[in-house]
């Protein structure tokens, strides 16, 4: 009974610790925005307006940016 316990007690501190090894975590990808949105104010009809945004990936995997969509 005593080594289940015990067994159980090393298995789960095991697990607990997982988290805090660089090496062993999955590599992910992490989008850096500066600015989310940009307001144009008022924009008369027929003017064309144009905005950069700056998406940095500070991961350590490919970042693929989809589904963008004007709002």
């Amino acid at each position: 009974m005593k080594w289940n316990l015990l067994k159980t007690s090393l298995i789960a501190a095991a697990l607990a610790l997982l988290p805090l090894m660089p090496g062993l975590a999955a590599a992910a990808p992490n989008a850096e925005i500066g600015a989310a949105s940009h307001d144009f104010g008022t924009v008369l009809e027929g003017t064309d307006v144009l905005h950069g945004f700056v998406i940095k990936n500070t991961g350590d995997a490919v970042l693929e940016i989809k589904n963008v969509r004007t709002g």
